[in-house]
């Protein structure tokens, strides 16, 4: 019954199509409730209890968590804009989470280079702007190309890679200005050498400060000079050359950021030197991607990030060895969108999963306008990579888009 199973928070919510996954998921296996920026819509079925709260407002955020919890409760997030507010909120309540140093050091993109390079590990030229002078000169004397980063945002927003000064000063001026919800802004932006090498994203289990690489996923990157996520692709992973460097590698930021409990999600670039750590995500990773790890392997991260959470041990052995591959589908320019209809591209054998991501009337301006303008996403699973590439190449014709060009864009 519903009050015999073990209580979860959640705090923060994150888009429907986007977590609806997960919230049902954690629906299915316990009694779940809320911190939510609104009222809830479709997620409230899902919901025992809830309450709206100001994420802005840190006291708020820890009355609000109190006031839900009780003996035996865990309490988790997969929202990056409350991730320290809810480890400060979970410390000073006594619940099992990340804590807020590890979850501050996580957060801001630079003290992670800062404390990397003080281990001696993950070697990446990078320096902190706070003038599109300083920039330039740190881009002259690592050598172009650089990226150009804000501190502290998420979804690669108002990140670009420059060829020569003057992209580097535009580029200041793009990071300097972009926002991300209530992420911090205005503390400097980050340049660092370019990374070669294709990009990879590591989601692992974090308990008691052992770290578990659970899957990798292949990133499809689009929308050149910026670093726009087009998709992903989960697959077998641990018979690559690179495997091994790569866990090594994960395991160890893990310990220099001091990450002791929860579900991680780092990024990561295969250079010609070796594997690079681009950021280490105190949370569970997004874009669909536990999803389709969750379609690939059986491992359900959710779950994982619940029980860690509750201090269970977790069973993280694969049920099955599959591909899964998320494609987002964006318009062919800026654009009102006035209708999508996706009933064609879920017929085709092969696809799992099919959502719309823009509801009538919403505006996308393509990067780096603004953040993951997407109208649809696409999820297939096969047998293989090739399996999956061949689903999405014939599903995507198939999603039926009617948008109207914005003029003069």
């Amino acid at each position: 019954m519903q009050h015999d199973k073990a209580h979860v928070i959640v705090v923060g919510s994150g888009g429907e199509p986007y977590r609806e996954y997960a919230f049902q998921a954690l629906a299915q296996r316990y009694r779940l409730s809320a911190l939510l920026p609104a009222e809830p819509t479709w997620q409230k079925p899902c919901l025992r209890d809830w309450r709206v709260v100001d994420f802005g407002d840190a006291v708020a955020v820890a009355e609000a968590l109190n006031a839900l919890a009780g003996p035996g409760s865990g309490v988790l997030t997969w929202d990056e804009t409350v991730l320290e507010s809810t480890a400060r909120a979970a410390a000073k309540l006594g619940l099992r989470h990340m804590s807020a140093t590890s979850a501050a050091r996580c957060r801001d993109k630079y003290l992670t280079r800062t404390l990397l390079e003080a281990a001696g590990l993950s070697p990446v030229r990078h320096g902190l702007a706070h003038t599109a002078a300083e920039a330039v000169a740190f881009a002259e004397s690592f050598g172009f190309p650089v990226v150009v980063k804000p501190r502290a945002l998420a979804g690669s927003m108002g990140v670009v890679l420059a060829t020569d000064a003057d992209q580097v000063r535009d580029a200041f001026t793009l990071a300097s200005g972009a926002g991300y919800s209530t992420l911090p802004t205005g503390h400097g932006v980050l340049v660092e050498e370019y990374l070669d090498g294709p990009e990879i994203s590591v989601d692992s289990t974090v308990s008691d400060g052992e770290v578990t690489c659970v899957h990798v996923a292949r990133k499809r990157l689009g929308f050149e000079p910026h670093f726009e996520e087009i998709g992903h692709l989960v697959a077998g992973w641990v018979d690559e050359p690179w495997a091994d460097e790569v866990r090594s590698l994960v395991v160890a930021a893990h310990q220099v950021l001091g990450v002791e409990v929860g579900v991680t999600h780092a990024e990561l670039r295969l250079t010609s030197k070796g594997p690079r750590l681009v950021e280490l995500n105190g949370r569970l990773g997004g874009d669909l991607i536990p999803f389709a790890s969750y379609l690939a392997t059986g491992i359900d991260l959710v779950v994982a990030a619940a029980e860690l959470a509750l201090g269970r041990t977790l069973d993280l052995a694969p049920r099955h060895h599959r591909a899964a591959e998320v494609r987002f589908v964006y318009p062919p320019h800026d654009a009102v969108v006035r209708h999508v209809d996706l009933t064609e591209a879920a017929a085709v054998p092969g696809i799992e999963h099919v959502a719309v991501l823009a509801d009538p009337g919403t505006t996308l301006l393509l990067p780096p306008r603004q953040a993951i303008p997407r109208l649809a996403a696409l999820i297939a699973v096969a047998a293989d990579e090739a399996g999956c590439a061949a689903a999405l190449d014939a599903a995507e014709p198939l999603v039926v888009a009617e948008v109207e060009e914005i003029s003069g864009a």
